[in-house]
């Protein structure tokens, strides 16, 4: 996990949360899932943000960019510690994937007003 604490100012607002970079997945017939957690834990409102990414056959040393964007209410105000991080995907055992490579990771954290 990699993260950064971000210090959000009211308890009535929502983080959006963008990660832009690099995603790698090496293995045959596996599925790994990249998620964003705050202070540990997932979003519980109104959903997780999250990917996941299944690999039907072995693709080895495949790194592709891509993005994870979504929006967290029901977060208090305060430090929030905001990490990224990997996992597997129910039902897949554990294989090789890693986050970034060879270029810059972003993990971008804005605090806006809930959705209505």
């Amino acid at each position: 996990m990699q993260d950064c604490v971000f210090d959000k100012r009211k308890d009535d607002t929502a983080l959006r949360v963008v990660y832009l970079g690099n995603f790698y997945l090496n293995c045959n017939t596996c599925c790994k899932r990249w998620f964003i957690t705050f202070n540990d834990a997932e979003c519980s409102g109104p959903l997780p943000i999250d990917v996941a990414w299944w690999m039907p056959i072995n693709n080895q040393y495949t790194h592709k960019p891509g993005a994870i964007e979504g929006y967290c209410d029901n977060i208090h105000k305060g430090k929030i510690r905001v990490g990224i991080n990997i996992g597997n995907c129910p039902g897949y055992g554990n294989s090789n994937g890693y986050t970034g490579w060879n270029s810059v990771s972003r993990l971008i954290i804005e605090e806006v007003p809930q959705s209505q």
